[in-house]
């Protein structure tokens, strides 16, 4: 069970001063990012810049004005004194076999880390985002990670890799935005010789150093058979999925179909992808409620679509119908569940992979084993006890996960 709140206290706060924060976006990939409620920020105290390499675009996570990437270019002094002293991990790494020996990767500080990231689209994105920062600030030896946004498209992705490639970057995380139309560019990459660690989202390809996932699949299980056992193993359930071809959704996906084969007496009605789109998930579950007149559970990797689902069948007048709900650990869906009593599981969706990628990477460059394959679990939150997983209502804390895994002072801002 998750104890909300102890992470809190045995954090400590490390600033960022050498630590230069590169957003590179596509002159494309503004329009989504605002609908995540919250902005992505550097902590004034790290006074980190954080430089758009592009005139032209824009990014909620930009909270500085934007200039060229020559300018960003240029170093702070104070990066490659402090990264002369001996490498500390962050974190104690996973020796869990298969394990990958680094050797050949080791290199000299000061480290630039390239981040291929899928967007800031959600909230969620945001807030990996934030922890992406939050762990880089804490290694010396870091002196600039540049961040690219794919705006979810997988052929701007494939350019953004060639480019952070072509930059030379130390080592390259790959938030990837399809499960198989940028292999062709990891696998390029990997065999430029940089490190590659892949974030938490599925590819097809093996080439990559080293994985930090997120058991997905597992959410999937989980909320599926909690909703197997509230209906008593029979009943009408419709599949509200994330993001169509995406690796996390996907796997979530399979969990959900694959424990609802279990039981017989389980129908699914219809699958239908929402894109984590409250709106298209409020379209979607209307559109269902024309087509089924009995419907016993709406089965959602997220609370972000499920928030809208809500929405439609309160409008409809038919909440007394649905036996069971799922989500994740959205803030907005966690104080929802709890407000309106809505019965159900919520499966704790960790977002600490953010920073755990970061962790992987300078592990790989001081020369440190790391496994091929680092899973963060996950778990259901108890129902009964919702309160502490609920944060002070702040401006755009309805927008929030994990909070209590990441330093307040990297929370975003509204």
């Amino acid at each position: 069970m998750i104890k909300a709140k102890k992470y809190r206290t045995r954090l400590v706060a490390v600033g960022v001063a050498g630590l230069m924060l590169v957003t590179a976006c596509s002159s494309k990939s503004s329009s989504k990012s605002a609908a995540s409620s919250v902005a992505a920020t550097t902590p004034a105290a790290a006074s980190a810049p954080v430089v758009s390499s592009s005139t032209a675009a824009s990014s909620s996570s930009s909270t500085a004005a934007s200039s060229s990437s020559s300018t960003a270019a240029s170093a702070p002094a104070a990066a490659s004194g402090a990264a002369s002293g001996t490498f500390k991990s962050r974190v104690t790494i996973p020796q869990t076999p298969p394990l990958v020996d680094t050797a050949k990767y080791k290199k000299t500080p000061p480290w630039t880390i390239g981040y291929s990231d899928a967007s800031l689209s959600n909230s969620a994105r945001t807030f990996i985002w934030q922890f992406t920062q939050w762990a880089a600030s804490t290694y010396p030896e870091i002196k600039k990670i540049v961040r690219t946004d794919a705006n979810d498209n997988p052929n701007q992705q494939v350019s953004d890799i060639q480019n952070l490639v072509s930059q030379h970057v130390s080592c390259l995380i790959v938030s990837a935005t399809s499960q198989t139309a940028i292999d062709p560019a990891i696998d390029a990459a990997q065999a430029a010789g940089i490190p590659v660690v892949i974030q938490e989202r599925d590819v097809n390809t093996n080439s990559w150093t080293s994985f930090v996932d997120t058991q997905t699949y597992q959410i999937g299980t989980l909320q599926a058979e909690a909703v197997a056992k509230i209906l008593g193993g029979k009943g009408n359930v419709v599949l509200l999925e994330g993001l169509a071809g995406n690796g996390a959704a996907e796997q979530t996906h399979q969990g959900h179909v694959d424990t609802f084969k279990k039981y017989p007496g389980i129908h699914i009605l219809a699958t239908q992808y929402s894109g984590w789109d409250p709106a298209k998930g409020k379209t979607i579950m209307e559109g269902w409620l024309q087509a089924f007149p009995h419907i016993d559970a709406v089965v959602s990797d997220s609370g972000l679509q499920n928030a809208g689902a809500y929405e439609a069948v309160q409008a409809a007048g038919r909440l007394s119908e649905i036996k069971a709900w799922t989500g994740d650990s959205l803030q907005q869906w966690i104080r929802q569940v709890q407000a309106d009593h809505i019965p159900g599981a919520i499966v704790n969706r960790p977002l600490r992979f953010g920073a755990e990628a970061v962790d992987d990477c300078a592990n790989i460059l001081a020369g440190n084993t790391v496994p091929k394959r680092w899973y963060d679990p996950v778990e259901a939150l108890d129902m009964n006890n919702l309160a502490k997983y609920i944060t002070p209502n702040t401006a755009g804390s309805d927008q929030w996960w994990d909070w209590w895994d990441l330093p307040a002072q990297w929370e975003p801002k509204a």
